[in-house]
């Protein structure tokens, strides 16, 4: 029986890690920040809504379910901009499932765009941008390491 010496272990297991590319994580970085933006920005309106809706409160009728309406708004923004933000973080740690978190959460939140807000073609571009370059990138495989294909996660 014939032991490795340590380097030989240490040349063969690197041998089997492939880094990601630059392309990679350029792509991966601008996603998640841009994401992570946006959570935070709903986050920040939901926990001050209260001092928000004292702002507008007078462009408003008492009557009104604004107020009711914008912290659902806020909830349901912070909430599916974190998924959409997981899913981009567990993408970046070879996990393929993340991909499908994140496209999920991105094709409601293009959803409820198209739904109930005005039509903003740079908003449409920038989200279908990343979901087409992160598709690409989790279909070509380029993206996950060589040692992490037992885990599709």
């Amino acid at each position: 029986m014939e032991i490795n010496p340590p380097d030989k272990q240490a040349k063969s297991q690197q041998a089997g890690i492939k880094k990601k590319s630059l392309f990679c994580k350029v792509i991966s970085y601008s996603a998640l920040t841009y994401f992570l933006i946006l959570a935070l920005l709903f986050l920040a309106g939901l926990i001050f809504s209260g001092k928000i809706l004292e702002v507008i409160s007078s462009y408003y009728s008492q009557d009104d379910s604004f107020p009711e309406l914008f912290r659902w708004f806020a909830l349901a923004g912070s909430a599916l901009y974190l998924a959409s933000v997981a899913g981009i973080i567990l993408f970046m740690l070879n996990r393929k499932a993340g991909f499908y978190i994140f496209f999920i959460a991105a094709l409601i939140i293009f959803s409820l765009d198209l739904a109930f807000l005005d039509f903003d073609w740079l908003r449409y571009l920038i989200h279908t941008g990343f979901i087409f370059i992160l598709g690409i990138a989790h279909f070509s495989k380029r993206c996950y390491s060589k040692h992490d294909k037992s885990s599709d996660g």
